[in-house]
């Protein structure tokens, strides 16, 4: 929108006066990993970072095997006050936009340069990527990465496009779950995993039921009342592949299409769940575009394309794939 558009060139004109002084970053938050894994996709960056509120979801530290220095930055509470951020000293801090209220205040007090990111939308991502690449000098390379994530989405749209274009295609409705206790939650209307679904042309059937902006709980009454094609099961702790397969052995859920027609899944992880505002949403929108069009996607294989992504993004070799990526790499319910 224009005025998120007018705030971005606002944080611009306040940050980028950091470019050439931010020897010395610091990422924090609860959602720090989003930041964190946008920041080391610049290379020029990483020896820049001096702490790291935590980046590990419950799947592993991902950013140690990119950068052999992230093992002995110190980590600090996800929670924490402006006093810590301030105690390692730092040229800037970077955090995600939903902390601006509560710690830019302190922060500016203190005299302390932060930047600010959204990464929630793909839209968003374009427009701040670019801003990563004026604050670290690598435009180039900003340039690189949103030519990346437009031709994802790009290919997404196309094989939307190609499959209900046949006679009769109709777009699947398509149920997105967090498991959650004994329960499952669904996303906002707003957020990145039910754009993810429109992108991949299909019906995301619970945006009514959340207009907010977090999580929202739903009952197993209202999933069967929906009755979707198709259900993902989110985790971002555990294998989400078994709580899918859980799922569909449960007798409240037997009547439901999704499980009559074992399409039931649990969403594509590695050291992170896919379906996030990480860098890997990218993976993520090629993943569930295959699983609901597979015949729109001719050649696709989500190993071809993770490999691509973490060469691009963080220098895998083949070697360090098949060691480090590969044996994560969970897709469709099982590993690939």
């Amino acid at each position: 929108t224009r005025r998120y558009f007018l705030s971005v060139i606002l944080l611009l004109a306040l940050s980028l006066t950091a470019a050439d002084e931010s020897h010395r970053i610091v990422m924090g938050g609860k959602a720090v990993t989003m930041v964190a894994d946008a920041v080391y996709a610049f290379p020029g960056a990483r020896s820049r970072v001096v702490a790291v509120g935590g980046t590990d979801q419950g799947l592993g530290t991902f950013l140690e095997t990119v950068s052999p220095s992230y093992k002995n930055l110190p980590e600090f509470d996800r929670q924490a006050g402006v006093e810590v951020y301030a105690s390692f000293r730092p040229d800037l801090v970077i955090l995600k936009s939903s902390l601006k209220k509560t710690l830019g205040p302190g922060l500016d007090v203190l005299g302390i340069k932060t930047a600010y990111l959204s990464l929630e939308l793909p839209s968003e991502y374009y427009t701040e990527l670019l801003f990563l690449g004026e604050l670290f000098n690598e435009q180039n390379r900003a340039r690189e990465l949103v030519a990346y994530y437009k031709n994802v989405v790009s290919r997404a749209e196309t094989a939307a496009a190609t499959a209900l274009k046949v006679p009769g295609a109709q777009r699947p409705k398509v149920l997105l779950l967090q498991a959650s206790g004994d329960g499952f939650e669904v996303p906002p209307a707003s957020w990145i995993q039910t754009e993810m679904v429109r992108l991949a042309g299909g019906q995301a059937v619970w945006t009514q039921a959340n207009p907010g902006s977090a999580w929202a709980k739903l009952g197993p009454e209202q999933i069967v009342a929906w009755n979707p094609d198709y259900i993902f099961v989110i985790s971002y702790r555990e294998d989400a592949a078994a709580l899918a397969d859980a799922m569909k052995k449960d007798r409240r859920y037997s009547s439901l299409k999704a499980v009559r027609d074992d399409r039931v899944f649990g969403f594509a992880q590695d050291f992170l769940s896919w379906d996030q505002p990480d860098t890997r949403w990218g993976l993520g929108l090629l993943w569930l575009s295959n699983m609901l069009f597979p015949a729109a996607m001719p050649g696709f294989t989500i190993e071809k394309e993770a490999r691509q992504f973490y060469e691009l993004l963080y220098d895998f070799n083949s070697a360090s794939f098949d060691a480090i990526i590969k044996p994560r790499l969970r897709t469709s319910g099982r590993p690939e």
